[in-house]
Formats: structure tokens, sequence, C-alpha cells
């Protein structure tokens, strides 16, 4: 793996990125869109970029979740559409239909949306399968479950799964991870629903595997902290080896020194696995785009969460300073 070039690209995407969103938006959400581009080894297009954002602006309320930081991020996303006002009307769609579904309008409701099926017969039916899976995790923790979870309940969904028995076995992954010193929360919750992204059904497995990844990174000096936990999963679910593990490692020490990270350490971890996850798709010929698209999806929406609740933060800071 070239570290030189990677740093390079990573460099010019961020400025470029930069550029065309505009001084206003938030670092991290640079940071967050630049690291998509590069690990997929996409070339990020400005004018498409600015393109969606004017077409977004010009099909929303001046109070749209599409106006605020988590629009940047969806914003990005929709640039891989080639009719780009169909896009953003579809996905208008299709938040209006998960609103009609019960959820509350909402940056993570915007973020779901993007996950409804493009089977526009089904996408009813999909919604009201997210929602019966997210009443139904809701059950199992009722105080620890709220809007953060959206996303995940539409991505994991189907009209054709027993949500009963998918909130049943992410519950118990819940449980069984917390006998391992992980830390009860939200985080948590993530990478208990991650786990059940192949199957609904418990596979005794994965946790052990999630354990071995998460000791592994932090004897080789790998910072892990709460928010990189559904990472985990994905690197469980991708049943990564040796070899790939060691090669995120590396990754993540080399990326760990980059001046444009200095004050955003916990996005190196994130950048490193996309990375990888990408790099293990082109040599895995039994890792379906869906997969990838939908791993990719969810590394995302676990980004989203976490840039939501650090606005929401400040936001609050700001608010009992003034």
């Amino acid at each position: 793996m070239d570290y030189a070039m990677i740093e390079n690209q990573f460099t010019q995407t961020v400025e470029a990125v930069s550029k065309a969103a505009g001084w206003t938006v938030d670092r991290k959400i640079i940071l967050a869109i630049a690291s998509k581009y590069v690990a997929s080894g996409k070339s990020f297009d400005s004018v498409k970029y600015k393109e969606v954002l004017q077409k977004m602006k010009k099909q929303s309320s001046w109070m749209s979740p599409l106006r605020t930081t988590v629009g940047y991020s969806i914003a990005a996303n929709l640039m891989e559409q080639e009719d780009i006002e169909h896009a953003v009307k579809n996905l208008l769609t299709n938040v209006s239909i998960m609103k009609e579904a019960k959820f509350r309008s909402g940056n993570f409701t915007f973020i779901g949306a993007q996950f409804l099926t493009e089977e526009e017969s089904g996408k009813h039916a999909h919604a009201q399968s997210a929602r019966a899976l997210f009443d139904a995790i809701r059950k199992h923790h009722r105080f620890l479950t709220s809007y953060e979870d959206i996303p995940y309940a539409v991505l994991l969904s189907s009209s054709m799964d027993d949500v009963e028995a998918r909130a049943e076995t992410m519950n118990r992954y819940y449980k069984e991870l917390r006998t391992y010193n992980f830390n009860a929360g939200n985080e948590l919750q993530w990478l208990s629903q991650v786990l059940t992204f192949l199957s609904p059904q418990y596979d005794n497995k994965l946790v052990s595997s999630v354990v071995t990844i998460r000791d592994t990174l932090k004897k080789q000096d790998v910072k892990v902290k709460t928010m990189h936990y559904p990472l985990l999963g994905f690197l469980a679910i991708l049943e990564v080896n040796n070899v790939h593990l060691q090669q995120i490692i590396d990754l993540y020490h080399e990326l760990k020194g980059m001046k444009l990270l200095k004050w955003h350490r916990e996005f190196v971890l994130f950048m490193a696995i996309q990375i990888a996850i990408y790099d293990i798709a082109k040599v895995q010929q039994s890792l379906s785009m869906t997969i990838m698209s939908s791993i990719e999806l969810l590394i995302q929406a676990q980004q989203a969460a976490m840039l939501a609740a650090v606005t929401a933060a400040t936001v609050s800071s700001s608010s009992s300073s003034s």
C-alpha cells in the first residue's frame, strides 16, 4: 500500500471538498467526505457537488435538515446518482414515506431515508418494517434507543424479516459484549445492530471475533474509543484475517502523523478501516457490491451520528455560555 500516495490524495481531496462546501462547514464533515472518496479511489467532483447542494437548497425549505451540517454529508452520497434532480426528489419522497411510518422529521430520518429500497412498490412496506424494528429494539433498551438508531433500523429491516427475532439477537450481542468490558451506551447498541447485518440469527463466532479485533488493535497502540465500536462490527462480519488487520494497524499509524488529522484523531481509524474494506473487496470476489455499498452507508451513518452528536454538544455548549 502506497502511504505517500494516500496522504497526497487525502490532502488534495480535503482541499477540494473544503472549497466546494465553503469555509462555514464543520471541518469534521470535510474530513468525512474526503475519506470516503480516498477510500473508494474515486475523484471528488467539485462542480457536481455544488450542483447537488444547489438542487437540495432549491427543493427544500429553509428549516430542512438538508440545509444543516448533515446536508453536506448527504450531498456527497447523492453525487453518485446520474440524475441529481431526481435523486433529491427521491430522497424527499423517502423522507415523506418515513414520516408516514411515524418517524419524526430530523437529521437521522434524512440519513435513514437514503437506505429505503429503490423499488417504488416496496418503499412503504420497508418504512413500516423499519418502524417495527425500531420499536422492537426499544423494547429491550427503552431509554437507549433514540433517533440515532433510525438509519440502522432502515438499513437492517426488510418486509420479509422477523423484526422481533432480529431485535432479540441484537440484545443478546449487546449483553454478551458487556461481559467483555465494552462500555454500555449508544455505540455498543450500534455495534450489536451491525452484527445482525448478514443474518438476524445469532452467530456465536461474531462476539469472539469482535473481542479479538479490539484487543489486537489495542495491543498495537491503536486508540479504540467507544465511537469506534461499530467499526469493529464491520470487520467482524467481513471476517478480516490477520493480514488485513495488520494492514489497518499500519495505515492507522501512518495516517496518525498527518497534519490534517492532528486535531481530529478520531477520524484516523475510520479512514484506515474504510480504505481496508475497499481493498478487501477488490480481492474477495464473494463480497458483492450490494454488501459493499451497504457497509459504506453504515460507516457513513455512524460518521453522521457522531458528527450530529458533536454538533448538538457544540450548540448546547454555546447556548449555556451565552
